[in-house]
């Protein structure tokens, strides 16, 4: 006999079933959606003003603590942090991010103790043509590693350092040593003072990382004044730098610094092997795009450097703060955006050191506008915290650009002179030099100054045929040579180093 299909509980159980299905496929689907979210990023807007707080605290120092507000929030927040010195005065491309945050840094000092005040807003909860509707967090008294502790635990989006490296030290007389080193670095008269106080940092408490990472930073950037010393403390200085890498892995700023040693001494496939390594970890990051493009420019890899910008400035507020000079953009014709990265940043790198002003008398000098050209040249060699290499540069080319070409060459064959017999740093700069002997019309110096340039590491093929200052050396018996170890260096890199590797972070 057959079973009966009228069981009243068969349907009871199908539906429960069902139920369960639906419930379990919505669970799931919430899961997928909440993954999703955490790979969004975190994109933060922070300003840290350029007036200096209260409390004893002047403007570099401010923004000495805004630069560790931002190691914290990259390292352990996973955030995509784009710093600024002023409030913007058109909030739509902030409110146009998804996941935005706008944070102004208000912090003081009360003795040796820090207070880290704030105020924040979240891009969805801008109006137009309303003015923020900040909400205040003031902060308190605290030793300052109390009080960056304090800051991350009350940030918007709670971050939690869950034991991670030390990047504040304990001692507050060493943080603040530390935030004077770092207030210091901008300026060329100060910077041996600055590194007094880092190396008193690092000495009181090495199992600090950031100690480490200044000193490596200041050391860098005294090779950048003095190339003679590079050869001698280029492997010191990566010491430095990876002492702190090594208390605090793959930390930015300290990987961006360690890519750029590596890759102005020539070597652009540690470089960007370093920075790929990093990027796997902190996928968000913008400054470690930038170094990609960085290296990935030298070694002639401009559609890898291409792809590095652009998702550098997807996750940056690249309108509001280009990261770098985007050289890259030059090398491929595309002259406004180039443009547009060498506008003024108040308080910046890029506007105390000369290069900005220089980027704009070379891009003039590119579209043959000379007397734009030597007017830029002229302001780059008159700033009094310029890299001084720069400022020696630019002071070439405005001499030439005045017709004034034997001072101009006896002044290069000077800086020439100093630079033989070392390795010298930075093949890109080089080839500028090779550049202004063209210009002045010494091809042989020009050529063999072209050679070093490919020897130090820059093979940036494209820009070597594309150079209107370099054409006087296209029919020279020895550039077909070079163009064609060029290009097979350049084609290796291209193996090694294909674009797909961006898009497998």
């Amino acid at each position: 006999m057959r079973e009966s299909t009228s069981n009243p509980r068969r349907p009871a159980l199908v539906l429960g079933l069902l139920f369960l299905l639906v419930l379990g496929a919505g669970g799931g689907v919430a899961w997928l959606l909440a993954a999703r979210g955490l790979r969004s990023p975190l994109r933060v807007l922070l300003i840290t003003p350029s007036q200096g707080g209260a409390g004893e605290l002047d403007a570099a120092t401010c923004r000495a603590i805004g630069a560790l507000v931002q190691d914290h929030l990259e390292s352990f927040g996973q955030a995509a942090v784009t710093s600024v010195t002023e409030l913007p005065g058109d909030l739509e491309v902030i409110r146009a991010q998804p996941r935005s945050l706008m944070v102004v840094l208000e912090p003081s000092r009360q003795g040796e103790a820090l207070v880290l005040s704030y105020r924040y807003v979240w891009g969805d909860r801008l109006v137009k043509g309303a003015p923020p509707a900040w909400v205040r967090c003031q902060g308190q008294p605290l030793e300052p590693a109390a009080a960056f502790e304090a800051f991350l635990g009350g940030f918007p989006r709670r971050i939690r350092m869950a034991g991670g490296p030390p990047l504040v030290p304990r001692q507050p007389a060493c943080f603040w040593d530390l935030m004077g080193a770092s207030a210091r670095r901008f300026r060329n008269e100060q910077l041996e003072e600055a590194m007094a106080l880092a190396e008193r940092s690092v000495a009181a408490e090495p199992s600090c990382a950031t100690p480490w990472i200044l000193l490596g930073n200041l050391r860098y950037r005294r090779m950048l004044n003095c190339p003679a010393a590079f050869r001698q403390e280029q492997a010191e200085t990566e010491v430095l730098i990876q002492r702190g890498l090594a208390l605090a892995p793959y930390h930015p700023r300290g990987t961006f610094l360690l890519s750029l040693l590596k890759a102005d001494g020539g070597n652009q496939a540690e470089a960007l092997s370093l920075l790929m390594q990093a990027r796997r970890l902190q996928p968000h990051n913008p400054t470690l795009l930038t170094g990609i493009a960085y290296a990935a420019r030298g070694a002639g890899l401009l559609p890898l450097a291409r792809r590095a910008m652009d998702l550098r400035d997807h996750l940056a507020f690249a309108s509001l703060q280009p990261q770098a000079v985007d050289i890259t953009c030059l090398y491929t014709g595309e002259v406004q955006h180039f443009e547009a990265s060498l506008q003024e940043q108040p308080g910046h790198l890029r506007s105390t050191s000369g290069v900005l002003p220089f980027y704009r008398g070379y891009l003039a000098l590119v579209r043959g506008d000379q007397g734009l050209a030597r007017q830029e040249f002229k302001t780059a060699a008159t700033l009094a915290n310029g890299y001084p290499n720069i400022l020696r540069l630019s002071q070439i080319y405005g001499l030439i650009l005045e017709g004034q070409k034997d001072e101009a060459w006896k002044k290069l064959r000077e800086y020439d002179q100093e630079r033989i017999g070392m390795r010298e740093p930075d093949g890109e700069f080089t080839l500028r030099l090779a550049e202004a002997y063209a210009l002045i019309g010494d091809r042989a110096s020009a050529m063999d100054m072209t050679g070093r340039a490919f020897a130090r590491g820059f093979g940036c093929t494209t820009w070597y045929e594309r150079s209107p200052m370099l054409e006087p050396l296209r029919g020279l018996p020895k550039w077909k040579a070079l163009m064609q170890h060029l290009r097979e260096r350049q084609s290796l890199m291209e193996d090694r180093f294909p674009i797909g590797l961006l898009e497998d972070n």
